[in-house]
């Protein structure tokens, strides 16, 4: 390949011993001498390479960087940036890239990478430990996705390679599995990119660049800890590295060891426990005047209700509504007030969840010649997660079995020997009861996962110039979940069913139950339950899952034409891959979810079985096409052009491609412009899965309704087709027949219902059209100062998604056709509570969903003369114009608007602000997010209305290198200096939920001190 000479015009403000350094970390020899103001580096063209993607992302910006042959004949230097495969220079790339390079990463403060990648405006997590909370198939999973879209439209790769998925129910890589001690830098793609890397890409790319070589010794040692309780962390990272065989080869080993503790609701973050919830109605409010309105506490007591509302057990005091009614004011026949009487269930539960990381990695490579290198990398990484909820409830009315198929656990019989003084009282008949199932034991959820991700291949350089790579990457996911202290509903209703044993005591009736261990159940009072009565009732969830992904790919990229412009230069490949899943769900929770397995009988959650796979083989192709180049008026132009087909062995074949370019009339400022048409085919769950269990938020439109059709709100537009469609439900009337409830309102019972999600194999393909323009301003008399600004709009037809369960439920009660729609097909209500036990929430192909914003990124660095040190400082700012969703409603298209809702903020930036002096670094980062509301579609003067303010964060960060052999440098800091855990959004709310403080403008850890040490040698 030979000995080439570049003049690098950027780096006559670089310090020489600077440049030493990249030659000593690339392993290369550098020799370099000043022309002028700049500088001469003698290099080979892979060490190029490899010192261009070593550079600080600043240096990368475009038109920052340039390089000029011995000839003074200008090129520029060829490197690979995510959104494309040709080596190109970045300055003509039309994909807006984001990216975080080494020193960003590190001056974080964080080592987990999906924390610093959502310090991004425009990137958020779409799963995160601190949301995953309440998930079944997925806490402490750590998922990011782009523009609001989803994580699912949103492709991670590692080295430019695609990952197994670390989710039973998506495609969704964890971030917490990728080593983060190998991280050099992190490259995001704004913009459809289903052309270059396939589908998943709609929203972009996060492609997470690892160390290719290395040599010497790192470690490093950090401990962090909240200044509320929880959340101490220790990590500790080693790196390893060796050349061999005359420097042809490299190896590097790695591991690193991360312990965080968990964060639970408590008194060190109050909000956390407080038991309060939105409600509409200003009568409700506890304190006047107050957003939070209403209590929120729960009917379901550690020592039990009975007789619906007659009598209870609060604090291990009994009280009814006959003779024993609380000594506060009300009259006897009030009985229980949940508001007043209700259990706080939040103290004791998880924040943020305990975590457990060990992550091994492996990368080698040999030149086999001076052509071609071989190469082969695994990582290894074994996360254990630990979250913690309330106890579990259930009820006389608690079902067994599937929807629509099912029994009640049943009341308790008028003669049970167990029935105290105080609640015989008010008993007419058979007792029914509810109860929190407290002495069984906080619910835990344990998951082991483990991902295994292996490539191997060959790469090189051909006598033409050209570059090719073949290779082929295995990954595996595996997930182990046990959850502990679950409820048998069968059981339960085994162990309430009791007779005399004949012996002054008393067994089961059920004599199948007596020889199965069945012990009588007390449920009367605080501590009733003994611990024996507990083992018996108690269940233990379990979940097996499987994930695995096969790669075959490869692909080419070179000059192809040599142009009055410049070269044509074109990239062309194919990949084959495999995706295949087997969940085993437990074998107790429905015939659906194991073979053989019995109808649902425990408070486990439906995860249906699956055992399926899928195959894609597609081919793809790309041209940069240089067009004018230093003519009057336009200082450079060229196109880009990308296409690639795909066959799927579930819908068939699609096609997507981009066609964009890129104009510079200056050397001053470029302008740039694509426009992508993206696909995305279906993934596995989405395609194959039967129910999978979950839980929403529901908002009843029949609950408080009267038998003569009162009691509804008769200004919701829509009460009238409420009120007929409610009363001609059997389960209601049901409700109303029953002597227990005469001359009571319907009552729907909680907030929360059973929604689970499900498949669809007649989806097909959702299609996105993706525009961008945009403007980078790099003025050559600010040599260290560039201004980009992009324009965004990402349009997606037949998007594929879920309507959520609250819409559904509204639009099957206001529809002229209850109940033969579609909406009401998937409702179902308890037979003779008429409480709706199931909404089916069933992918399908919506109409579309639109995202359209503006991003801006700013960086500028100086030397004042007066004051001593380099200051830097940089922007990146989003601001978004719309994020809504359109779907097929009863009467025509339904348009869902979220721009500007909480979790979708029209505003957000990262501003930082960095002083070096010598071997001292000091930065500051200010997070900034603007304030939502709850409901788009209310104005600021109706009842429901509810806002949370704009947010910010404020972190810092000091760190001071040692001019020793072992380049140690220490390093500490704080984020979020003000210890501000973020506004209360509490149940209630669309986008609330009772954590309180657990969405995507709160910060629930609160401030966090931090302190390390890395050394080098």
């Amino acid at each position: 390949m030979g000995d080439r000479q570049y003049e690098c015009i950027a780096c006559a403000t670089l310090p020489l011993q600077f440049l030493h350094n990249i030659s000593k970390y690339n392993s290369a020899s550098i020799a370099i001498k000043h022309r002028g103001d700049n500088l001469i580096m003698n290099v080979t063209k892979k060490t190029i390479l490899l010192t261009a993607a070593a550079l600080p992302i600043s240096l990368l910006m475009p038109t920052q960087i340039s390089f000029a042959q011995e000839n003074n004949s200008v090129t520029k230097d060829e490197i690979v940036v995510t959104g494309s495969r040709i080596r190109r220079s970045n300055i003509n790339t039309a994909i807006p890239v984001q990216g975080l390079d080494i020193g960003e990463i590190e001056s974080s403060g964080t080592v987990d990478v999906g924390e610093l990648l959502t310090q991004i405006p425009g990137v958020e997590y779409s799963l995160s430990p601190e949301s995953t909370g309440l998930s079944t198939q997925n806490p402490g999973l750590s998922t990011i996705n782009l523009r609001g879209l989803g994580g699912d439209r949103t492709l991670v790769l590692i080295n430019g390679r695609r990952a197994v998925s670390n989710s039973g129910n998506g495609e969704r890589v964890s971030t917490d599995t990728i080593p983060s001690g190998f991280v050099k830098k992190i490259e995001v793609t704004t913009g459809g990119a289903s052309a270059i890397y396939g589908a998943d890409a709609i929203a972009g790319v996060a492609n997470f660049i690892l160390r290719d070589s290395f040599e010497g010794v790192r470690a490093g040692y950090r401990y962090g800890a909240a200044d509320a309780s929880g959340e101490v962390e220790n990590t500790i990272d080693l790196t390893i590295g060796k050349n061999f065989a005359d420097d042809r080869g490299n190896i590097m080993l790695g591991v690193t060891y991360d312990d965080e503790t968990a964060v639970f609701a408590d008194a060190t973050r109050p909000d956390s426990i407080a038991p309060i919830g939105f409600n509409a109605d200003p009568a409700n409010c506890v304190v006047a005047g107050s957003t939070q309105c209403g209590t929120n506490l729960s009917s379901f007591l550690p020592g039990g209700r009975f007789e619906g509302d007659d009598a209870w057990n609060v604090g291990g005091v009994w009280f009814n509504d006959k003779s024993l009614a609380p000594q506060d004011g009300r009259v006897a026949s009030v009985g229980f007030e949940t508001g007043l009487d209700g259990f706080n269930f939040r103290p004791g539960r998880t924040l943020s969840p305990a975590v457990e990381t060990l992550a091994l990695a492996g990368k080698a490579r040999f030149d086999l010649n001076d052509a071609v290198t071989a190469f082969a990398e695994a990582y290894y990484t074994q996360v254990d997660s630990t979250t913690v909820n309330a106890p579990r409830t259930a009820s006389s009315g608690t079902d067994i079995g599937p929807a629509g198929n099912s029994i009640d656990i049943g009341r308790m019989s008028s003669s049970h020997p167990f029935i105290p003084p105080e609640v015989e009282e008010t008993r007419s008949g058979s007792v029914s009861w509810a109860r929190r199932f407290v002495e069984v034991g906080m619910d835990i959820k344990e998951n082991e996962r483990n991902t295994l991700r292996t490539a191997a291949g060959l790469k090189g350089s051909m006598e033409n110039g050209w570059d090719w790579t073949a290779y082929a990457t295995y990954g595996k996911y595996e997930q182990e979940q046990t959850q502990l202290n679950a409820l048998n509903y069968q059981n339960i209703r085994n162990a309430l069913r009791i007779e005399s044993d004949g012996a002054s005591g008393f067994q089961c009736t059920d004599a199948d139950a007596r020889a199965a261990g069945c012990i009588p159940l007390n449920i009367f009072g605080e501590g009733s339950i003994t611990e024996a009565m507990a083992d018996y009732i108690r269940y233990t969830g379990r979940l097996e899952q499987e994930r695995s992904q096969t790669t075959v790919a490869g692909n080419m990229n070179g000059d192809v034409y040599e142009l009055p412009a410049g070269t044509m230069k074109a990239a062309f490949g194919f990949e084959y891959r495999k995706e295949s899943q087997t969940t085993v769900g437990d074998p107790d929770v429905g015939a659906a979810a194991s073979p053989g397995g019995a109808p649902e009988q425990t408070s486990i959650s439906v995860i249906p079985s699956i055992d399926a796979s899928f195959d894609v083989i597609e081919g793809f192709g790309e041209l940069d096409i240089p067009i004018i180049m230093d003519r009057p008026g336009i200082h450079a132009l060229s196109a880009q052009l990308a296409g690639r087909i795909g066959n799927y062995s579930t819908i068939g074949t699609i096609f997507s491609y981009n066609v964009g370019g890129s104009y510079a009339p200056s050397e001053d400022i470029r302008f740039r412009a694509q426009y992508s048409r993206s696909q995305r085919a279906p993934n596995i769950t989405e395609f194959f899965s039967d129910k999978r269990g979950d839980f929403d938020s529901l908002d009843d439109p029949c609950d408080g309704l009267n038998a003569d059709g009162t009691g509804l709100d008769t200004t919701n537009p829509n009460v009238a087709a409420f009120t007929a469609n409610c009363l001609a439900e059997a389960g209601i009337q049901a409700y109303f027949a029953d002597p227990a409830n005469a001359g009571l309102a319907f009552d729907a019972g909680g907030s929360s219902v059973f929604g689970p999600n499900a498949g669809n194999n007649q989806l097909e393909e959702e299609t996105a059209d993706t525009f961008t323009i945009g403007a980078i301003f790099t003025p050559q008399a600010l040599p260290d100062f560039s201004f980009i600004v992009d324009y965004y709009r990402i349009n997606i037809d037949g998007a594929i998604g879920t309507i959520s369960t609250q819409t559904t439920v509204d639009l099957c009660y206001a529809a002229a056709s209850f109940p033969n729609n579609r909406f009401c097909g998937v409702i179902t209500r308890d037979a003779s509570t008429g409480e709706v036990i199931e909404v089916v929430n069933r992918e399908e192909n919506l109409n579309k969903v639109l995202a359209e914003g503006i991003d801006v990124t700013m960086k500028y660095a100086v030397q004042p003369e007066t004051i001593p040190g380099d200051f830097d400082m940089s922007l990146i700012y989003t601001h978004s114009l719309s994020n809504e969703a359109e779907f097929e409603g009863l009467t025509g298209s339904e348009l869902s608007d979220f721009n500007g809702e909480i979790g979708t903020p029209k505003d957000r930036f990262r501003a930082k602000f960095g002083w070096d002096l010598n071997e001292f670094r000091l930065a500051y980062t200010w997070h900034y997010q603007s304030g939502g509301v709850d409901d788009i579609t209310l104005a600021p003067t109706d009842i429901g209305y509810f806002d949370t303010g704009s947010q910010s964060y404020h972190d810092i960060y000091a760190r001071y290198k040692f001019d020793n052999k072992y380049n140690a440098q220490v390093y500490a800091g704080i984020k979020n200096i003000a210890n501000k855990f973020g506004p209360v959004v509490p149940s209630g709310l669309d986008h609330g939920n009772t954590r309180n403080i657990i969405s995507n403008v709160n910060r629930p850890i609160g401030r966090e001190f931090y302190a390390g040490v890395r050394v080098n040698w």
